[in-house]
């Protein structure tokens, strides 16, 4: 079930357990019964906390094993990224590729959404085809994952059948999974060896696929859509391959969002018109640590791992998708900056960089912003409960980086 795609051929000898599974949990799972943020409402929508239960992504090739020695390439010799061959590379370079020992990483085979800001294939294709070499003009491409948490498209026989023998508590997971990544192999734990132009390009490749998924899912009377952009940087934060990528998730089943999603709209609804990111100092200016004309990145005051950054476009938008060329260029030089800082501070190269956006279909006065999360490993109360202990200050953490930045915006 490769690409999201369920139909007789690949559903043959299978059972309705190995297809993406979504599961709220009756634990933490609250119906939700007003009209809040304008959804339309054709069926039980929850917020709470869900998972995606998904055999394929098990199948899921883990890149890092294919380099020769993992401890040298996280510190990012040319010599090493320079000859590295990943499953990507097959996409790229539209044939098959194989190791050094004959295995083969990948086929070639894949649906691309879109090349930098150039639409592609339908979101909605149902048949993977092999590609020919992408232009080296080409910065980023956003893929259609092949093993994702989501089913894309399902027979209507197939998907009659799955309904019919699913247990009540449990249905079929519907959405769209993307990954985007460069055009040239760039390691994924070394920021200052990539050019801010193909951050950029990533960035911008990523919005053109989500508007293009949408605006097919809208077509198909898909609605209430909620968006996750992100960056896995690193093996110990869920980065399963060491080029450079991002993903994102899109969510078609209409029923609803997390917990975390739920406060986050809740609290800007309490705001009104005082937005807070638009209006706050962030502690009288203590804990920023970078402000251009464009974004706003500081140490957040209740952090959820030591040095845990936020950072919002100072322009009062609602999602990653909205924003300009000029905004997206910005971004990339300005996190550039700040992951060459935060290096040289010796924080954790394995980090999470996460976009929260309001979904589409929602009447939310929303103010995206993401979030740099370290790695850390965490205790059991923290597991136990939405909190974190952090042992370092936010206005000293800031302090730390801002010394670490000077040198980078000269």
């Amino acid at each position: 079930m490769e690409w999201g795609i369920i139909n007789k051929n690949n559903f043959k000898d299978k059972t309705t357990y190995d297809i993406p599974i979504k599961r709220w949990d009756p634990l933490s799972t609250v119906r939700i019964k007003s009209k809040d943020f304008g959804v339309r409402k054709k069926r039980e929508r929850y917020y709470g906390h869900y998972s995606y239960l998904s055999p394929i992504r098990g199948k899921r090739p883990k890149g890092y094993d294919t380099v020769e020695k993992k401890s040298e390439f996280e510190h990012c010799p040319k010599k090493i990224y320079a000859r590295v061959k990943d499953v990507f590379m097959a996409v790229t370079e539209g044939k098959p590729i194989y190791d050094n020992w004959g295995y083969q990483l990948g086929d070639g085979f894949t649906i691309i959404i879109a090349e930098d800001d150039k639409k592609c294939d339908n979101p909605f294709l149902d048949t993977p085809h092999q590609i020919e070499r992408i232009p080296n003009s080409c910065k980023a491409i956003t893929l259609i994952n092949r093993y994702p948490s989501m089913a894309r498209i399902i027979d209507p026989e197939i998907e009659k059948c799955i309904t019919e023998e699913l247990p009540p508590h449990l249905k079929l997971a519907r959405g769209i999974n993307l990954v985007t990544i460069s055009r040239k192999f760039y390691p994924s734990l070394c920021f200052n060896l990539i050019p801010e132009e193909i951050i950029a390009g990533i960035f911008l490749s990523m919005k053109t696929a989500i508007l293009y998924c949408v605006q097919e899912a809208i077509e198909r009377d898909y609605y209430d859509i909620p968006v996750n952009p992100f960056f896995n940087i690193g093996m110990k934060v869920g980065g399963s391959q060491p080029r450079i990528h991002s993903q994102v998730y899109i969510d078609l089943n209409g029923d609803g969002h997390g917990s975390r999603l739920e406060g986050f709209l809740r609290a800007f609804k309490e705001m009104g018109e005082n937005c807070h990111l638009c209006e706050t100092s962030h502690g009288d200016t203590d804990r920023i640590i970078l402000k251009t004309e464009f974004w706003t990145f500081y140490t957040t005051g209740s952090p959820v791992r030591n040095y845990h950054i936020r950072f919002h476009p100072n322009e009062h938008l609602r999602r990653f998708s909205q924003l300009k060329i000029n905004q997206i260029n910005d971004l990339a030089k300005s996190l550039k900056i700040i992951f060459q800082a935060i290096d040289d501070i010796k924080i954790d190269k394995n980090r999470n960089l996460l976009f929260n956006s309001c979904p589409f279909g929602y009447d939310a006065d929303f103010h995206m912003f993401g979030d740099i999360i370290p790695h850390e490993v965490i205790g059991g109360a923290e597991m136990a409960d939405d909190m974190r202990v952090a042992r370092k200050l936010p206005h000293i953490a800031a302090a730390e980086i801002r010394e670490s930045i000077i040198k980078y915006l000269n």
